[in-house]
């Protein structure tokens, strides 16, 4: 462990979007998608159904990143070289996402061995790492490097120190929490063994929101001014009935300066159904309006105009607004990406124009 907490500094250096996805620039009002534990029941098992689900669903979104809070394969027990299998059926998932996808390794990625560690960070970059985005430093930790007990530090300890400077304020995503949802039986196995001290660090060095996982399930508790939420349902088996947070979500987070709202979002929210040469039906069936920057429309022609309306009970049609946000040619095609807020429980059929 010794040699470990020495070399550890290696695993932050190459931090970096699991995809390859540049950051892009943003400005104080942005939307980001955190989300986590989407591993499967067992070892072998392709991404779930569920993650392919919600990862479309991120990628109409079209948040500015997304943040994970790890657990991506099963790992765990297995061999190398299923691990090595698992992390090659995850890359082409993740590259879909058209924005940066940032992951906090989980215990199933590492398992207290090196091998797997070191595969990881060969795969995806380093294991914990920071990011700036409008006015607000993000940290990625892992609570995972071998060791008695999930924890934080070493010289990552030392980091997290010198990163939380004040200057700016922060948002964290690990695996083990810091707090346990009162409803765990299992609360002493389910967090870092050193919340307290990290409690105090986040404290001290203006942590906004912390985004856990681990708990398949989500949770929402407020410590000493910080959100702490579980958001661990992106497809691992639940941990709870859903009245106590156990269904398949993600977390939509919309940043205003230094403020921000944080929404879980079930599952099959989202979709975009073609209907004919230019025309699609975006359906959201959220209990919120939910604005989205990557409907993409498949047209023959070139498109100049868009028309967006959505359909009342009574069948009276109210125009909404939407962008053409670009046009790609694809072969003989053109791909248009387009932005427009979708009405909650309601379909919005766009149509291009030429």
């Amino acid at each position: 462990m010794f040699s470990l907490i020495a070399c550890a500094a290696l695993y932050q250096s190459s931090f970096r979007s699991l995809n390859s996805q540049v950051l892009p620039h943003v400005g104080d009002d942005f939307w980001f998608i955190a989300m986590g534990d989407n591993r499967p029941a067992g070892a072998g098992i392709p991404p779930t159904r569920t993650f392919r689900q919600l990862i479309e669903e991120a990628g109409i979104i079209g948040p500015a990143f997304v943040i994970s809070s790890g657990d991506l394969v099963y790992g765990n027990e297995e061999t190398l070289d299923q691990y090595k299998q698992e992390i090659a059926w995850m890359k082409p998932i993740l590259q879909t996402l058209p924005c940066p996808f940032y992951n906090a390794p989980g215990n199933h990625e590492i398992n207290n061995r090196k091998e797997f560690l070191d595969t990881y960070t060969k795969a995806f970059g380093g294991a914990y790492g920071a990011f700036e985005a409008g006015k607000f430093r993000f940290i990625g930790l892992c609570t995972e490097f071998p060791s008695d007990a999930p924890s934080i530090f070493g010289s990552q300890l030392d980091w997290l120190k010198r990163t939380l400077d004040g200057s700016k304020p922060a948002v964290i995503f690990q695996h083990h929490p810091i707090y346990a949802r009162k409803t765990n039986e299992e609360k002493a196995s389910s967090t870092v063994s050193n919340a307290r001290e990290l409690h105090e660090i986040y404290k001290s060095g203006g942590v906004k929101l912390v985004v856990e996982g681990h708990d398949h399930i989500y949770d929402a508790q407020n410590h000493d001014g910080i959100d702490y939420r579980i958001a661990g349902g992106a497809g691992a088996p639940l941990d709870g009935e859903p009245a106590d947070g156990g269904y398949y979500h993600l977390m939509l987070v919309h940043v205003k300066g230094t403020n921000f709202d944080a929404t879980p979002i079930p599952a099959g929210t989202l979709e975009v159904v073609p209907i004919k040469d230019g025309v699609v039906a975006a359906a959201n069936y959220a209990y919120m309006d939910l604005p989205v920057t990557n409907v993409l429309i498949t047209s023959t022609f070139k498109p100049r105009t868009i028309t967006a309306d959505i359909s009342s009970k009574k069948g009276k049609k109210k125009k909404v607004e939407g962008k053409i946000v670009s046009v790609t040619k694809v072969g003989k095609q053109f791909v248009t990406r387009i932005a427009i807020t979708l009405t909650r429980a309601r379909a919005t059929y766009i149509r291009l124009g030429s």
